[in-house]
């Protein structure tokens, strides 16, 4: 199994960035066998959606670590 970004292609109901822009929607991040299983998970969330479609796209996850940065009263990092 790998990971899938998918995106739903239908316009969004409500004005904002991704009403009319499909690369600025909300990516749904599924764990699916191949591409085609992972557009039907998709088409069960969104079922009044599959006519429009969804866009599937392997994708790579990556290791992110989060740190602290202090800084002292002059904003200089404290290390």
């Amino acid at each position: 199994m790998r990971e899938y970004r998918c995106t739903r292609k239908a316009l969004y109901s409500h004005q904002c960035i991704g009403h009319d822009n499909i690369e600025a929607r909300q990516g749904h991040y599924i764990w699916a066998i191949n591409e085609e299983a992972a557009w039907q998970e998709m088409a069960q969330r969104y079922p009044d959606e599959t006519e429009a479609g969804f866009t599937v796209e392997p994708w790579e996850g990556f290791n992110v670590k989060v740190v602290e940065v202090k800084r002292d009263e002059n904003g200089n990092v404290i290390e």
